[in-house]
Order: structure tokens, then sequence, then C-alpha cells
């Protein structure tokens, strides 16, 4: 299980620091209110920094440690954490920690592909995805502008969106999203390949995982799957009140 240690900015602009097994559902807590003495009466807060943890007593000293810096030392450290992330993002209450990123992953419905295509010029498409550890599957035709653009520029740019909720009276949506930048690479082997097509099937079609031999046996041969080695994950949301989109 992951630890988290992490600052919060409060509503006053004083800073909490926390730690939990539970990032996600400690910053909602917090921000509804129920999360600490301190934090209840200093809404709205805003993560502005965590760091992760071996175990329970690691992040219990870390946390001790950050308690003890002055002001200056814990603003100078969130800034030190904003310039070394992937990139810092315009909007930081909008940020989400890396397990979240990976949650809107599992989510989506489908994802959107970036890339170059084999003429040098921009090229995206949507795609239906599934993970399996820390790489991205998809399937493909064999052919194709895809395939040639993957052979020839095989870095990828993913962005998946979780879930939405258009906010009409405010002009706004709600959201959940994720970019991903990896390296795409057709998957060769027989196993490798079967297992990545089951596991998208399970994901998007599990109604129907009695004909998936049959399926296969039909269809493996004339199939293409690939594989994102995933090299740096962000994930990002627009909330209202701290409660997640629906």
């Amino acid at each position: 299980m992951s630890w988290y240690v992490y600052i919060l900015r409060c509503g006053d602009d004083s800073l909490y620091t926390g730690c939990t097994a539970d990032l996600l559902r400690r910053l909602a807590a917090h921000q509804r209110g129920a999360g600490a003495k301190y934090t209840r009466s200093r809404l709205p807060v805003e993560l502005v920094y965590w760091e992760s943890a071996a175990d329970r007593s690691s992040a219990l000293r870390r946390e001790a440690a950050i308690k003890r810096l002055s002001r200056q030392q814990k603003l100078d450290m969130i800034e030190e954490g904003e310039r070394n992330s992937m990139e810092a993002m315009r909007r930081k209450d909008r940020q989400m920690p890396e397990e979240f990123a990976w949650e809107v992953v599992d989510k989506c419905e489908y994802a959107f592909l970036a890339m170059i295509a084999e003429d040098g010029a921009p090229y995206g498409l949507p795609i239906t995805i599934v993970r399996m550890g820390e790489s991205i599957y998809f399937h493909s035709a064999m052919e194709g502008r895809k395939i040639r653009s993957l052979q020839k520029s095989p870095r990828v740019c993913l962005t998946c969106v979780g879930d939405t909720e258009i906010q009409q009276e405010q002009y706004t949506t709600l959201y959940e999203s994720a970019v991903v930048f990896g390296t795409a690479e057709e998957v060769t082997d027989a196993e490798e390949k079967k297992e990545a097509l089951r596991h998208l099937c399970l994901r998007h079609t599990p109604d129907y995982m009695a004909g998936f031999e049959a399926a296969i046996h039909r269809s493996l041969a004339r199939t293409a799957v690939w594989k994102i080695r995933v090299e740096e994950i962000s994930g990002k949301a627009k909330r209202q009140n701290g409660h997640q989109p629906v």
C-alpha cells in the first residue's frame, strides 16, 4: 500500500500538512469539511504538494519533518515540486496525483491518440484501450495510416477523459482527464497479444466473453495489437465543492 505526505493551501492562505494511504479520498474529505478540524474552518482547500512514502511509519516521520519547517521553507518545497513535475500546469488547483491519472485511464470509454503522420503532419484519432501494469494496449488493423505513422514516429500522446458533467447555469463543465506520454510498439508475441485482446474484451464487451476463444481463432492473425510504454502521466480535474463529476 502506498502512503502519501501532502500539503494543502487553505482558504486563509495557511498551509496544512498531513499523511494518508488514500490521497484522493482524503482530499475529498478535506474539501467537504470532514478532513481535519484545522481545515474545516479554513475552506476551500487546495492540494499544492504531495510525495509518496514507503509505509505509514515513513509517512509519519516525513509529515513531522515538514511540519517543523518554516512557512517559507514549505513554500520553497512546493515551488521545487512544481518545477520537477512533468510540466507545471497553468491551473494548479486542477492538478491531481498520479494515482488519479491511472484511475481515469482505467475508466475512460475511449482515449484520443495523438501522433505524427508519416508525412510529418499532426494526426490523431480515438481508440479503445486497456491497461496492463503500466503499459496501455489497443488493437488495430494490420495496415493503414495509423500503423505507418507509428512505425515511423512511435512517440505518442494519449488523452483520456473520465466523468464529465455540464454545468449549464455556470457556462462550464466539470471533468476528469489524464494525459500520457510514451512510446508505442507493436506486440509480436502471440501470448501477450492474446492476453491484451482478452483484457480489452473483458473491459469493453464483458457480456460476450463466452465467444472470445472462437473470435480469437478467427481473427488473431489479421488483428494488430500495440502497446504504449508509459513514460510520463499526469491527471487533472475540475470539480465543484470538492465533489467528483458524475
